[in-house]
């Protein structure tokens, strides 16, 4: 069995740190890890932990709904650097 198959979750105070794929299979429909690293301009909570990148479930699933659009709502600006 290879190290990438077995799941490594971090337990922290009220939510659970999980590796980035698993993280993007769960929470974002089985998209790819590049799409992941796209929204990372728009600034998700992460970790990088002995040089793997961990993401909290909850907090991420919470962030992931917060980009939802309403009709009615004005669009937000994206910011230019």
């Amino acid at each position: 069995m290879s190290l990438e198959k077995v799941s490594q979750h971090i337990d922290i105070p009220g939510d659970k740190l999980v590796p980035d794929a698993e993280f993007c299979d769960e929470v974002l429909g089985g998209a790819t890890r590049r799409t992941a690293q796209k929204l990372d301009a728009l600034g998700p909570p992460y970790a990088i932990i002995a040089n793997k990148k961990y993401r909290p479930l909850n907090e991420g699933r919470a962030f992931v709904a917060a980009l939802i659009q309403r009709k009615g709502q004005p669009p937000t600006r994206r910011r230019v650097r």
